[in-house]
């Protein structure tokens, strides 16, 4: 499966609207935070800082096609890999983060929404963004599983 066929498969419009996802150009200050802070790779730069070699290989190709991985779309730029999503020291997905991925897929938001929702100041967080909890496991999963589900 290529990365288009991943991605789109994961990025069917979910079944309602989510308000406190910002879209358009309305997110263009939440990507720019999120290039600046953890980076946007393309599959060939997140091998290389992952450790996975200088060109395309089996390790980075099954991280796409397994979809488990976050790919967005950035105006006419190939697919992008946001690098909050990795331990780059040990090369791996960090499991608090792919289990959000999973979670926010299951309910139906794309791989945009969940990325941005990663660099936006939370209620249940006091104010901080879930990004920087991406190492508390349970809070991190608990508060995506009621945003994403639509609790207040």
């Amino acid at each position: 499966m290529t990365d288009r066929e991943t991605h789109q498969r994961h990025s069917s419009p979910p079944p309602g609207p989510i308000p406190a996802i910002p879209s358009g150009r309305k997110a263009d200050p939440v990507w720019s935070t999120m290039r600046r802070e953890h980076g946007l790779y393309t599959i060939l730069e997140t091998a290389q800082r992952l450790g996975f070699g200088y060109e395309p290989n089996l390790r980075a190709s099954r991280l796409t096609g397994k979809g488990g991985i976050l790919a967005v779309r950035r105006g006419q730029e190939a697919f992008l890999y946001p690098g909050f999503q990795f331990d780059e020291p040990g090369g791996r997905m960090l499991p608090a983060v792919q289990d959000v991925i999973r979670l926010g897929r299951r309910m139906g938001w794309t791989d945009e929404q969940v990325a941005l929702w990663f660099y936006l100041p939370n209620k249940a967080l006091r104010g901080k963004r879930p990004v920087d909890f991406r190492d508390d496991e349970e809070k991190l999963i608990g508060t995506a599983e009621k945003d994403m589900a639509g609790v207040s």
